[in-house]
């Protein structure tokens, strides 16, 4: 991946819900994005999207302070 994302670093994106079917279910997926065009435009792209490995755990860095300066200057 050529680009880090910290979680709530970018406070002009919005939260947006797709639905899909899979198997005999509903799912859905959470995009963050600037606005709904955005957002759709983004799940286009998911056709693209590569495997990476299974997320173990997250790890919340506060948007401001000493921690998220620290952790920005080494991601």
């Amino acid at each position: 991946m050529s680009e880090i994302s910290l979680s709530g670093s970018d406070n002009s994106c919005n939260r947006y819900l797709f639905e899909y079917r899979h198997g005999d279910a509903e799912w859905g997926i959470e995009i963050k994005a600037r606005s709904p065009q955005e957002a759709k435009e983004r799940i286009k792209s998911l056709a693209w999207a590569r495997y990476k490995g299974e997320i173990k755990a997250t790890v919340h860095i506060p948007t401001g302070g000493f921690l998220y300066r620290l952790a920005r200057r080494f991601l």
